[in-house]
């Protein structure tokens, strides 16, 4: 298993999260880009960047990466609610998930990037940083 399904499989069993976005299989969780016609509110997320930590002569199988999440929404204050519930879901997270080692979770960075005129929707962009094994 891989991060991403971790990730998935994290939301998918946080109650406050999925009370906004939906319950598996119809969650309104999407890797890196929605589908079209998406029902808000709904998250993206994607890997921005992926370091490794790397020892003397070992790779200790250790990754950190960052990873954005954008809450979309109808209004400024869905948006805003669904970002606060993403951030209790991922904040300080760590435990075996999805066959996953996560070993800790920080929230990084949160953006309220306001209203987009193409979508008509109001985003909000949450960044963290996920130290786990490989």
């Amino acid at each position: 298993m891989s991060i991403d399904d971790a990730i998935v499989a994290r939301a998918a069993a946080f109650g406050g999260l999925t009370a906004l976005i939906g319950p598996q299989p119809a969650m309104r969780l999407y890797p890196t880009v929605a589908p079209q016609n998406a029902v808000p509110p709904y998250v993206t997320y994607q890997q921005i960047s992926g370091p490794r930590i790397h020892a003397m002569g070992v790779d200790p199988g250790v990754a950190s990466p960052r990873f954005q999440f954008s809450v979309w929404g109808l209004t400024n204050t869905e948006a805003k609610t669904v970002a606060l519930q993403v951030m209790a879901c991922f904040s300080r997270w760590r435990g075996l998930i999805a066959s996953v080692d996560v070993l800790d979770s920080f929230l990084e960075n949160e953006v309220d990037l306001g209203r987009d005129d193409v979508a008509l929707l109001h985003q909000r962009i949450v960044d963290f940083i996920l130290w786990h094994r490989e």
